[in-house]
């Protein structure tokens, strides 16, 4: 039942796709394009991390943020290592319109569950809902036209994919970033840099380096701790 409503789902928004050079090329921009959809959730990020100087907000922020990591590299792993469905665009028997054919090849994973960019997306919206509901729910609402619908209607994305990371991304977001301990954690840490303010801000900015491109250098050194820890403890 859930697999015919995805295939229909995609079939029907990637109807709108395909038959106007102009349309597609908005449609790619608007999906793809990582200023586009990354501006309205990156810059209230940077603004809120500044506003007041408020050491209590930069710790629920911090602690967001290490929560939006924890929560893409677990979609990352489910797509490595738990099938659900081949990815719609990998999926010859949809027969989909493409946009360009290197879009249909290059992919390391054939599984999209959940989907990596969406819980990115989604968990730093949850993290300005923290902060500015208002913001926050305008900043969802974007993210669930670029990356949810956009990245469904060029075959990216079945909906389930979708979600998928809205139920994971916020939901690792409220779980860590509001447990007292870890946000008084991220407060101390914080607190013990006060002094050097200015290196706090250099980290804070590498982190939303990295998060604008899914934590993939945070991931290899992870995945790469990891294997040497199994090699040491003899389990590799």
């Amino acid at each position: 039942m859930l697999e015919q409503i995805d295939h229909n789902s995609v079939l029907f928004l990637n109807s709108f796709f395909g038959d106007d050079s102009l349309w597609d090329k908005i449609i790619v921009n608007i999906g793809q394009n990582a200023f586009v959809r990354g501006f309205p959730i990156f810059f209230p990020l940077v603004a809120l991390w500044f506003y007041g100087d408020n050491l209590k907000r930069r710790a629920r922020i911090s602690a967001g943020l290490f929560a939006t990591f924890l929560a893409v590299s677990l979609s990352v792993f489910l797509q490595y290592h738990v099938y659900i469905h081949t990815r719609p665009i990998l999926d010859e028997t949809l027969h989909l319109k493409i946009f360009e054919p290197t879009t249909a090849v290059g992919w390391d994973r054939s599984s999209s569950f959940p989907s990596d960019t969406a819980t990115l997306y989604f968990s730093l919206c949850a993290v300005i809902f923290m902060e500015m509901p208002l913001v926050g729910s305008i900043a969802l609402l974007w993210s669930l036209l670029t990356v949810g619908i956009m990245r469904v209607l060029v075959g990216f994305h079945y909906p389930s994919d979708i979600l998928g990371s809205l139920v994971l991304g916020p939901g690792f977001v409220f779980l860590i970033a509001r447990t007292r301990y870890v946000a008084i954690s991220f407060e101390h840490l914080l607190k013990k840099f006060q002094s050097t303010e200015y290196l706090v801000h250099a980290v804070f900015f590498i982190v939303l380096a990295e998060a604008y491109n899914l934590f993939l250098g945070l991931q290899n050194i992870s995945k790469g701790l990891w294997m040497v820890a199994r090699r040491l403890t003899g389990l590799f």
